[in-house]
């Protein structure tokens, strides 16, 4: 969910995301780093603007973040070191041919997911920004349905919601481009984390990979989504 204060600058534009699927309208090129600029600028941005300024060398990409903090970014010198390398060498003059595929996945830890493209709006903590970003710490929502914060996460969410105490009406864009093991590992963390563990009912069972790539395949809006929350709710 996301803030006009915290909408930031990228090529001299501000641009705010809008709820469709960032995987299908912006793909940018594989590589290490990738994740980050998904996680951190999509919120804020049309990720058009970054693949129009593809080409500019690193001095300039160094200085468009230093912009993009005056308006709110929030990553650590080792997340901003990632993003930077990775815009330089594949979005810069020269960049490096097509990785091939992958032909095996290894294990995806769920914290290291959440690092890269959860933690600046929701906090390390989980505890979010108050009046900005819901906390995940606590929250009920993640147990509403096995499928639930998934739904959230590959199709965005927007309309009015009360969590812990503060009404907030933002929009979370889909996060999408994260594979169907990133997304189940990256629940799973969640719900173990923060004390989130002891909201778990009994018999509960843990969302799995294949049951994200179904979820995939559903076609919902941000708004259905809100609908679909509100009709859990009424079940609890």
């Amino acid at each position: 969910m996301r803030p006009a204060s915290v909408c930031l600058i990228f090529a001299g534009a501000m641009l705010c995301a809008t709820a469709a699927s960032a995987a299908q309208q912006f793909n940018l090129p594989e590589g290490p780093g990738r994740d980050l600029v998904y996680g951190n600028c999509q919120t804020c941005h049309d990720l058009q603007s970054v693949l129009d300024s593809a080409g500019i060398r690193r001095g300039a990409w160094d200085a468009l973040l230093d912009n993009m903090a005056g308006y709110g970014l929030r990553i650590t010198p080792d997340q901003r070191a990632k993003i930077l390398d990775y815009l330089a060498t594949y979005l810069g003059p020269n960049p490096p041919p097509a990785a091939p595929a992958a032909t095996a996945a290894a294990a995806v830890d769920g914290a290291s997911v959440f690092a890269d493209n959860c933690s600046a709006c929701h906090q390390t903590n989980g505890e979010g920004v108050e009046g900005q970003f819901p906390p995940l710490a606590g929250n009920p929502d993640l147990f509403l349905a096995t499928d639930f914060p998934a739904t959230v996460v590959l199709h965005g969410l927007q309309g009015p919601i009360d969590v812990a105490g503060q009404s907030l009406d933002q929009t979370m864009p889909s996060f999408d481009f994260l594979s169907d093991d990133e997304i189940a590992a990256v629940i799973k963390y969640v719900r173990a984390s923060w004390g989130n563990d002891k909201l778990k009912p009994a018999g509960f069972a843990d969302l799995t990979a294949d049951e994200v790539a179904a979820l995939r395949k559903k076609a919902m809006t941000p708004d259905e989504v809100h609908a679909y929350r509100a009709s859990l709710e009424k079940k609890k």
